[in-house]
């Protein structure tokens, strides 16, 4: 198979004839002009010198730009001339291939038969690959340097491909029939091998069982371990830069105020100078030790160019580093690139459940069915994107170097060089995050399902029709996850909150889930009424904070690990939510169908989540009571309102639909 998509996407405008034109007089107003007259010849600020071609207008376009900008900028965002426009308009034109290759053979049949009936095989081979082309317009590409689109980030070509071969067996074997207590006993057996081209080849397999224990109650469970290999992008995705929010626990790790405990603050070297004669030296973060400060900030030296360079005189000497480091929020510009030294992720999955209906006659109790399933996964080697704090980490966090000597040789090494530092000012640059098999994810949980029907007749009632009413229930046990092997990446619990926030994984880890529905149902139309219930539940953000509180806890106590920081939340558990929906259908004839309904029937406004009861009395800027790693809050700070949350509550309100359908 094949698709190909080719995207053509306007309103978009090039920044360097944007640029061009409203330097022009009046913002571009009458402009006129050619292109290739001139360029730019060097690698900074300081050395750069505009170069006049030696053939002017050769090989590019004329512009002209009737209106300017002046009146779009500061006239109530005046309609710009066409040809102003087309000086600037960039359209992008983008394709995309996918291409896969699929040979398969598969047999399947009877193979022996025992006393408890028939031995099921199934065997087989597939070959699998799988190519892909990306071709950005050059415009939005990496390979453009002097010109790029206004808010579109610069992304990589692609032009790779993954195989793999599969060899599989499966076997349903009876093992026992017709006895008292065991109905039937039968076990579902299975193995894979997967030989992939790029990673290791990888075995996989499962043992599972089923035991009709009678007519009325079946068991099920077992084991599966399986693996799933990088993808294409994973593997090979080239860089791009992207826009994100938020990713960094930690503020800049070079500053003298540094709180990652991987970070320079309270290093013996450098001086902070906005500090007054009565304020203390910047102190050493949690986590960290006076030897990794000092590490750190020779390593960020030689990032800088050098100990003698302009950027450490003016991130160090000119006050830049001195701002109260934040964290969370932070609005990051970072480029991502794949991974080829990927190895497939692991996960072991054992489940136990039952599936029973009513035995009994009793006209209330005869329609009355139910399952029950428990699940244990956990997912180890998990493939994830780095985030910004392990970013840095391999880069400070990894070694401890005491000489100039031996920093320069740390900052040459890949995870230093993904830290990129200005060599004018010092600060940060656009981070370089790929992937790594960094993660491991742990769930355990029940899911629960209970129906009952029957026909109003046999309940004795004069009435037509049948009424039916369903349960299902998702009780979560335990939702845990470590992002990195990184000491200050602590393992999180995130039952009760709207985590999970890795990436990959689902957020919404609610304590548990109903799902109930109520159904009139006559031969030709049904109306149904159904509930949904979410508990009480906290932020992400929250439950991150109380696995620093629990580790911190469990260090002082002498486990394993170092002591964090944190300042204590206050955030307001946002409250239970449930919502009705009224749905109907009705079959007129054989060739026409009626649907309808109302969603949200009661017009149910979503709940906030986040909201916190701030700091608003003295009493409340003292609150950490002696907690490890705890910092009290400096400031006042009034009750905030979060924010809401489309993803599980209906922002929306109530609303109703209709549909025909027609069958010929």
């Amino acid at each position: 198979g094949q698709s190909s998509t080719y995207n053509v996407a306007g309103g978009n405008l090039s920044l360097a004839r944007y640029r061009t034109v409203t330097n022009y007089p009046d913002y571009g107003r009458g402009a006129s002009g050619t292109g290739n007259s001139f360029y730019a010849v060097g690698t900074t600020a300081a050395n750069a010198q505009i170069v006049s071609t030696v053939r002017p207008a050769f090989g590019s376009g004329d512009f002209t730009c009737t209106s300017g900008f002046y009146d779009t900028f500061f006239g109530g965002d005046k309609k710009l001339s066409n040809d102003c426009y087309n000086a600037v308009n960039a359209t992008l034109q983008t394709r995309t291939q996918n291409q896969q290759d699929i040979i398969e053979i598969n047999l399947q049949g009877g193979l022996m038969n025992l006393p408890a009936g028939e031995v099921r095989m199934a065997g087989g081979f597939q070959s699998r690959r799988n190519k892909s082309q990306f071709n950005p317009d050059i415009l939005q590409s990496e390979d453009s340097f002097t010109d790029q689109v206004i808010g579109v980030y610069p992304t990589g070509y692609l032009d790779a491909s993954t195989a793999v071969k599969d060899y599989y067996l499966e076997a349903l074997v009876p093992v026992l029939s017709g006895m008292k207590g065991i109905k039937r006993l039968e076990l579902e057996l299975g193995a894979r091998y997967s030989d992939y081209r790029e990673t290791s080849a990888e075995t996989t397999w499962k043992a599972l069982v089923n035991w009709e224990v009678t007519d009325y109650a079946r068991i099920r469970g077992g084991f599966n371990r399986a693996t799933r290999a990088p993808n294409l992008g994973e593997l090979f995705l080239n860089q791009q830069e992207v826009f994100t929010i938020g990713g960094n626990s930690f503020g800049d790790p070079c500053s003298v105020r540094a709180n990652a405990p991987f970070g320079a603050g309270g290093n013996d070297f450098a001086t902070d100078p906005v500090k007054g004669a009565n304020e203390p030296a910047p102190a050493v973060a949690s986590g960290q030790t006076k030897a990794g400060a000092n590490s750190t900030y020779l390593i960020c030296q030689a990032l800088m160019g050098g100990p003698g360079s302009v950027a450490v005189k003016q991130y160090y000497n000119n006050g830049t580093d001195v701002v109260a480091q934040g964290a969370g929020g932070a609005f990051n510009w970072v480029l991502q690139t794949g991974n080829p030294q990927l190895k497939s992720e692991t996960a072991d999955t054992w489940t136990l459940g039952a599936v029973v209906k009513s035995p009994w006659d009793n006209k209330w109790l005869k329609g009355l069915t139910g399952s029950f399933d428990y699940y244990n996964v956990e997912i180890k080697d998990a493939i994830m994107l780095y985030s910004l704090d392990y970013a840095a980490y391999r880069c400070f966090g990894v070694k401890t170097v005491t000489t100039p000597a031996e920093a320069a040789i740390q900052a040459a090494t890949l995870g230093c060089r993904l830290n990129a530092r200005d060599q004018r000012s010092g600060g940060a640059l656009s981070g370089l995050l790929s992937y790594d098999n960094q993660a491991n994810i742990k769930t355990s949980g029940l899911d629960i399902g209970v129906n009952w029907m029957s026909t109003i007749g046999d309940l004795g009632f004069k009435a037509p029709g049948s009424i039916a009413l369903g349960l299902k229930a998702t009780i979560l046990d335990s939702y845990k996850t470590k992002q990195s092997p990184a000491a200050y990446d602590v393992e999180t619990e995130w039952k009760g909150s709207l985590g999970p926030n890795l990436s990959g994984t689902n957020g919404g880890a609610y304590d548990y889930r109903l799902f109930g529905d109520i159904a009139y149902i006559m031969d030709n139309w049904s109306v149904a009424l159904r509930w949904r219930h979410l508990p009480g539940v906290y932020s992400a953000g929250y439950a991150s904070q109380q696995a620093l509180k629990a580790n911190n806890a469990r260090v002082a106590a002498g486990g394993a690990g170092m002591i964090l920081s944190y300042e204590p939340s206050t955030e307001i558990e946002t409250p239970s939510y449930d919502i009705f929906d009224l749905s109907a259908n009705w079959t007129i004839d054989k060739t026409w169908s009626l649907r309808g309904g109302i969603t949200n029937l009661f017009d149910k406004a979503p709940p906030t989540s986040g909201d916190t009861a701030g700091h608003p009395s003295p009493s409340n800027l003292t609150v950490c009571n002696g907690a490890p790693g705890c910092t009290n809050p400096t400031s006042f700070s009034l009750p905030g309102v979060g924010g809401y949350n489309g993803g599980y509550y209906d922002t929306l309100g109530r609303r109703w639909f209709v549909g025909v359908k027609a069958t010929f």
